[in-house]
């Protein structure tokens, strides 16, 4: 009998074979499939758009099944998300450690389609109606809903290379989620930190005229997903509550979506290349405790620790409703205690080498900056335990 309520099932797996079996037995039950072949897309799926329920292969590509099962487990967000695991690996000590870390169940390959069905009904009854209830947003369909409702697709033709970047821009300004004047400081701080870098030993074959160009053009774009996050969060004055913690880290996935749903109409437009991977990574750690994915040291891309460094002097100098502005000084601190946790060493050190140029460009900016809306929840940590902005 098939399910009342037709959940997501997200079926993991690196053979097509195995995912396409899994996807009709899933759903002749019932559910509605969605397929990942690889655990890094995995983790992405999961955040982007939770599903309901997870069949996870161990064996997989990029970010194994194990790694999958610890990432997810350690977000409480979804304590609750049934996982089973599917592996023809199946001594005791590895199911008895898949359970320890949070599998709801394994099953042991071959194993006979009933015994999926059972599994499929047991874990996805045994959620509570509050863990079924319907998502706030999903990732893709808002994307969609982004590019064609708002003309984005015909704003983008305007002008020449970058014009669906520009479009975004105009994006972000019609919806008042910051001001130009913030997006203009934020490119000057990129521009001014990776010029600095491209002179560094261990950054020069890496960062050219082109990837400073491409950068700074390419960073306004980095909080685009805060588009879908209710204004309710974005202003609240206090620290989030555990549901407002989960919609708002999802700005990094949702932002990553809508900018490839844009990169799928024009995909000239390599600016958006850089900007999907800005949005995406921007709030993950040197010490591995960011998200989404909670990658660690040289496994962030590049671009992802660059931003953190001008994302949160930037947070750090602007009034919120949550905190005043702080001193040069005191930003410069925080992030100097943050180099070898939240940024990477290198990177700090060469904030340290341009810090005066970050101050200047602020104080110039100043009158721009107190006109900015105070009341926008700028994301960051801060190492002394002070979490300024819950994330």
């Amino acid at each position: 009998m098939a399910l009342a309520r037709q959940a997501r099932v997200l079926i993991v797996d690196d053979h097509d074979t195995n995912r396409l079996l899994l996807r009709e037995h899933v759903a002749m039950n019932g559910c509605t499939p969605v397929l990942a072949a690889d655990g890094l897309e995995a983790l992405h799926e999961i955040h982007a758009s939770p599903p309901d329920m997870v069949i996870l292969d161990l064996m997989l590509p990029r970010v194994d099944g194990e790694a999958v099962l610890r990432k997810v487990r350690s977000n409480p967000v979804f304590d609750r998300m049934p996982i089973v695991v599917i592996s023809a690996l199946a001594e005791r000590a590895r199911v008895e450690r898949c359970i320890d870390l949070g599998a709801a169940d394994f099953i042991p390959k071959p194993f006979p389609p009933s015994a999926l069905g059972d599994r499929l009904h047991h874990c996805l009854r045994s959620r509570t109606s509050a863990d079924q209830g319907a998502d706030p947003f999903r990732a893709r369909e808002f994307a969609r809903e982004m590019v064609s409702s708002l003309g984005l697709l015909h704003l983008a033709t305007k002008g020449s290379a970058g014009g669906s970047s520009a479009a975004v821009l105009e994006l972000l300004e019609r919806f008042a989620l910051e001001t130009r004047c913030h997006l203009e400081r934020t490119s000057a701080f990129c521009r001014v930190l990776t010029a600095q870098l491209s002179r560094e030993p261990g950054f020069t074959a890496v960062i050219d005229e082109e990837f400073i160009e491409n950068f700074s053009r390419s960073a306004p774009l980095h909080d685009i997903g805060k588009l879908a996050v209710p204004d309710s969060i974005l202003s609240k004055p206090g620290a989030l509550d555990p549901e407002e913690h989960r919609i708002m880290r999802r700005h990094v996935t949702v932002g990553a979506e809508i900018l490839r749903e844009i990169y799928r109409h024009f995909p000239n437009e390599r600016l958006l290349e850089m900007a999907i991977d800005l949005a995406l990574y921007h709030h993950e750690r040197w010490d591995g405790l960011g998200y989404p994915y909670g990658l660690s040291g040289h496994a962030i891309p590049l671009v992802g620790r660059l931003m953190a460094i001008a994302d949160v002097y930037d947070a750090l100098r602007s009034a919120r409703s949550y905190k005043p502005a702080f001193s040069h000084e005191k930003s410069r601190g925080i992030i100097l205690e943050g180099s070898g946790t939240q940024f990477d060493p290198a990177i700090v050190a060469g904030f340290l080498a341009c810090e005066h140029e970050f101050e200047s460009l602020f104080e110039s900016d100043a009158s721009g900056a107190e006109a900015e809306r105070p009341h926008v929840r700028r994301e960051y940590s801060i190492p002394s335990g002070v979490r300024m902005s819950a994330s």
